[in-house]
């Protein structure tokens, strides 16, 4: 009965020292790693995430998965808790990207910051969980099966018997197109050869032109000189005529004028002389006879 006694209590004080190295290892724990809960939410999956999984922050630990449900008030869900140590600070530019931890499958979150938005993200705030590459991969590898499978239908509906002589008759069109362009181009490397030629003539052309401008600048020049020429001429015959006007208007014409009354008044005595022979051709031999005194005059009688 000794030994087993002894047995007992030697089992128990064992059993007793390692609860209460665990309780004070777990108590140590909690005191020197004080934690904050995040939310993570996605509409994803989160195939191989689970609870105790790390959560690293710009590839750092920073704390541990909490919890893994669905939301009560939104069904279809998913809402992640996350122990994060007290002294990480996040910014609202903070998400969440699923990583594949080596190939055993399983997954663990990283906490990554677009910079987008300094501002910190308060205690309970929740971070969107991202699509990761892969899933991005995955969806666009979904999406181009799709785009493929969609083309093959499209080009089995192109390459009909109708499509196909199609086909046939534009490659036909395009061999003539070719052999016609070959002929054209030939053509054109012809012209091209004459392109020096003309450029030869074009070039002697214009010598010639050069030439004849020059001659008709001389030409002009010489034009500019007889015409100034004639218009200092003009100017002094202008002024002479203007002064031989003035001579005529103030001596020639008031003469010629006196001279015109003279030769009407002698005309006048010439016609009176004529019309006194006429009608008395004697006043030539005896003179003319002696006027009447008229009255008032002396020797004046009066009729009776």
């Amino acid at each position: 009965m000794g030994k087993d006694s002894f047995a007992l209590m030697t089992g128990l004080f064992m059993a007793t020292l390692i609860i209460g190295v665990v309780i004070i290892i777990s108590w140590l724990g909690g005191v020197h790693q004080q934690t904050k809960t995040y939310i993570a939410e996605t509409l994803a999956s989160v195939t191989g995430l689970k609870n105790g999984s790390t959560v690293y922050y710009r590839g750092i630990e920073t704390g541990k998965v909490s919890g893994i449900r669905f939301d009560p008030e939104h069904p279809k869900l998913i809402i992640v808790s996350m122990k994060i140590d007290k002294d990480i600070q996040f910014t609202r530019g903070v998400y969440a990207v699923l990583e594949m931890k080596g190939v055993t499958g399983l997954t663990q979150i990283a906490l990554k910051d677009s910079g987008k938005n300094p501002e910190l993200l308060p205690n309970g705030k929740r971070i969107p969980i991202k699509p990761s590459l892969i899933e991005r991969l995955s969806v666009s590898g979904e999406e181009m099966i799709e785009q493929t499978h969609e083309l093959m239908i499209r080009l089995s509906r192109l390459l009909n018997d109708k499509n196909t002589q199609h086909v046939e008759q534009i490659l036909v069109n395009v061999e003539t197109a070719t052999q016609k362009f070959n002929r054209l181009q030939d053509s054109v490397e012809k012209a091209l050869s004459q392109v020096p030629v003309l450029t030869a003539d074009a070039h002697h052309s214009l010598l010639k032109i050069n030439n004849l401008t020059d001659e008709f600048t001389l030409l002009s020049q010489q034009l500019r000189q007889e015409l100034f020429t004639f218009s200092k001429q003009s100017g002094k015959l202008m002024q002479t005529g203007t002064a031989v006007g003035q001579q005529l208007l103030q001596t020639t014409l008031p003469k010629t004028n006196t001279l015109i009354m003279q030769l009407q008044a002698t005309t006048r005595r010439f016609d009176r002389i004529g019309t006194m022979i006429e009608t008395e051709p004697q006043m030539f031999l005896f003179g003319a006879e002696p006027l009447q005194p008229a009255p008032g005059e002396p020797g004046f009688k009066e009729a009776q």
